[in-house]
């Protein structure tokens, strides 16, 4: 199995960068990794055919990594669409997306092709696969700061442990402290994917240096960020093992 960035942006709109979503593949199956705005043309620019994407799941609910669904899914129907689609978001958001569908003009029950929207917690691990699991703990970029109060408004943000083939694989998704790193701390990292604009670089350069993941790849980059230059200064062994991810990057 491989891992495709499809996108390596943050919030910010960029002409560098697709926001960031990244895919697992192998021969039978295409699970994606958040779907935000421009996924769609993300997906071409790859040559990821639409309707090869077997599984979508989905972080939190802030358009650079879920607003492309709209927009995917109605691909998959003008492709014509035939084969099972699985979508993961937690189990509190199951009424935001149905809503957000439908304003969108997208009923589920009525494509030509099955969409089986699954709703995954904190405490249990989801099965994709029998060789593809993960768990999902919630992380503090999404709080309720504002204090709003709305019907079925949850503020959520998951990050996730990958297990497949033997490895594990952490994603942090966009976090909001030093601590999110640490979430999964009880499990050795092969590959350890963190964002890079909420967090200051020094402070993952020293979470690295505490949990000592074999790999580390930095994505959701702004263009603003002066990732370049402080990898030029991190001391070699640290550089052999840290990766700046760019779009079309294979792992």
């Amino acid at each position: 199995m491989e891992i495709i960035f499809v996108g390596t942006g943050s919030g910010r709109t960029s002409l560098k960068r697709f926001h960031s979503t990244f895919c697992f593949r192998d021969k039978n199956r295409n699970i994606l990794i958040d779907v935000g705005d421009g996924i769609s043309k993300a997906l071409l620019t790859q040559n990821i055919e639409f309707n090869s994407i077997t599984d979508i799941i989905i972080s939190h609910y802030h358009s650079d990594h879920f607003a492309g669904l709209p927009s995917l899914l109605t691909q998959m129907i003008i492709e014509n669409r035939k084969t099972p689609l699985k979508i993961y978001t937690h189990k509190d958001l199951l009424i935001p997306l149905e809503n957000f569908l439908h304003t969108s003009s997208i009923f589920l029950d009525k494509l030509k092709f099955m969409v089986e929207v699954i709703g995954f917690d904190f405490t249990n691990r989801t099965i994709v696969t029998e060789s593809f699991k993960f768990s999902a703990r919630q992380n503090s970029h999404i709080t309720n700061k504002h204090n709003i109060e709305l019907e079925n408004v949850h503020f959520i943000s998951s990050s996730f442990l990958f297990q497949l083939e033997g490895k594990n694989i952490v994603y942090t998704s966009d976090i909001g402290s030093y601590d999110d790193l640490f979430l999964f701390h009880d499990a050795i990292a092969d590959v350890f994917i963190t964002e890079a604009t909420h967090i200051p670089l020094a402070r993952i350069e020293a979470a690295i240096t505490i949990l000592n993941p074999k790999q580390v790849i930095l994505t959701h980059i702004d263009d603003e960020t002066e990732i370049g230059n402080w990898f030029a200064k991190l001391p070699d062994e640290k550089k052999r093992k840290i990766s700046i991810a760019e779009d079309g990057m294979r792992v």
